[in-house]
């Protein structure tokens, strides 16, 4: 059974740490498995912006995405964002060594930053008005923040997709260039 190299943040070779190929194929695939969940699930609320967007009832429609968002999406995001996190200490890839995972991790804690932090208040908020005793309607402009924010998920999504199955080869650099220092 080999060892398998960890990197520091730095992305400069650390200390031997060793996760078995059996611990590795299990992080990796729970990995796997909840940022294509993330990715299904922010689908799921495109799907309900759409039909905002084309006039569907808000009081189905706000309670349903804050539900789908406070528990589905936050939880996956989250845990998607650390077994990266885990399988980017463990593996040799590194978290700052190559840039498709500084990519990656960057979006990845970008998106799990709004989803906690802006999308799951606000639906949360839309929720309550669309709920409420006596609801006002609401405009064109209110509904389709719900459609546009899930776009853009799916689309960064996607591109994390692509960045993990290509791994583009370009490295960070692990020290300034030298040749344009004056000296």
């Amino acid at each position: 059974m080999s060892a398998v190299k960890a990197e520091g943040l730095s992305g400069r070779p650390g200390r031997n740490m060793n996760l078995p190929p059996p611990w590795r194929k299990l992080l990796l695939t729970v990995h796997v498995a909840t940022a294509v969940s993330v990715l299904g699930t922010d689908l799921v609320l495109l799907v309900l912006g759409i039909s905002s967007v084309r006039g569907a009832d808000p009081q189905t429609i706000y309670p349903a995405a804050h539900l789908v968002a406070t528990w589905l999406l936050a939880p996956l995001a989250i845990v998607a964002l650390g077994t990266g996190v885990l399988l980017g200490l463990l593996t040799q890839w590194g978290l700052l060594r190559y840039w498709w995972v500084t990519i990656k991790l960057a979006l990845t804690a970008i998106l799990t930053s709004v989803i906690l932090f802006v999308l799951v208040p606000r639906l949360g908020v839309a929720a309550d008005a669309a709920t409420a005793l006596d609801p006002r309607p609401f405009t064109d402009a209110e509904r389709l923040p719900l459609m546009v924010a899930p776009a853009a998920g799916v689309t960064l999504l996607i591109l994390i997709v692509v960045l993990a199955i290509y791994k583009p080869p370009w490295r960070l650099r692990s020290r300034p260039n030298r040749r344009h220092e004056l000296g």
